[in-house]
């Protein structure tokens, strides 16, 4: 099957990662992700209904939940939970390369209503306690789990004789292995971050259908029923970040997409993107990126001084 190399984010306008699956009768995608192909070597924060697992092959990599941050090392493999909210940059001056698969629950499930949904997925899915987990070759079921994953992976690049059932029967034994190593999370006190991280997706999804007027901090607030307060702890807490910096990031970002993708005017690029003032609009642009919107229309392709 095809390794999807780059592993280039499409989001709606919620954050939430859009893809095809390599094959739509068989709910599995494969990448290989070298971060010297992306933008500021990162992957923004986005989240999808599918079970991520990570492998780090080359270099260390920074994961960012909100909840949590932390530094996968080479051998390390991350699972990630659906539907959480995450970014990963390069975090060493080596080269950085990432396996993963992401996959349906349903495709080691089979169906919702199956034992092997009620007895071991869904608690799985449905545990807030368990976003994440590192597994590391030191603890010996988390190796094997490594082990799993480095089979299931090379089933896709190899394709031998009933690779798709070694595929899934390998990502079966991963998800079994974390029901039965970590089920006294799935009856844990739900984590007093679970509140504010569905708060900033009810905020994120607001900016990024509003971003293109103006947005005061009470609208953005309200949007999740909390006090403007509240509604700027959580940023600090998940995003690390305020609300009007991201804001501002995000349509920065999305006229860096529009000069590229887009013939538009400099002018309607910045209207579209919430800037009624298109030189306030190119001072705020050089800011975040070191160029101004028309050199950096016309080079495309450079190498960023500045981060987002």
């Amino acid at each position: 099957m095809k390794i999807i190399e780059h592993c280039y984010i499409t989001t709606d306008q919620n954050q939430k990662q859009l893809f095809s699956h390599t094959e739509e009768q068989f709910p599995c995608t494969a990448y290989l992700t070298n971060f010297v192909d992306h933008p500021q070597h990162e992957i923004p924060w986005h989240w999808h209904n599918e079970i991520e697992l990570v492998l780090v092959k080359e270099g260390d990599v920074f994961v960012d939940l909100g909840e949590a941050s932390f530094t996968l090392k080479k051998g390390q493999c991350l699972f990630l939970n659906t539907n959480v909210l995450h970014f990963m940059q390069k975090a060493s001056v080596q080269s950085c390369i990432l396996h993963t698969i992401l996959f349906d629950a349903l495709l080691v499930g089979g169906y919702e209503e199956s034992i092997y949904m009620k007895r071991y997925i869904t608690p799985l899915l449905n545990c807030q306690n368990l976003n994440y987990i590192i597994f590391s070759p030191e603890t010996h079921w988390q190796k094997q789990c490594i082990v799993c994953f480095q089979k299931a992976y090379d089933f896709f690049t190899q394709e031998p004789k009933g690779f798709l059932f070694g595929i899934r029967e390998q990502l079966s034994y991963i998800c079994y292995g974390i029901a039965e190593h970590c089920r006294s999370a799935f009856t844990a006190s739900l984590p007093a971050s679970a509140t504010a991280g569905q708060r900033i997706k009810q905020m994120l999804e607001y900016i990024h259908t509003q971003y293109s007027q103006p947005i005061a901090l009470k609208q953005l607030a309200a949007c999740a029923n909390i006090s403007q307060r509240e509604c700027f702890r959580c940023f600090q807490t998940i995003l690390h970040t305020t609300p009007m910096e991201y804001i501002t990031k995000y349509r920065i970002t999305t006229a860096m997409s529009l000069l590229k993708n887009t013939t538009d005017s400099i002018t309607e690029i910045a209207v579209s993107v919430g800037f009624n003032n298109p030189s306030y609009f190119s001072k705020i642009f050089k800011k975040y990126t070191g160029f101004t919107p028309l050199y950096y229309r016309k080079t495309k392709n450079i190498s960023f001084e500045k981060t987002l």
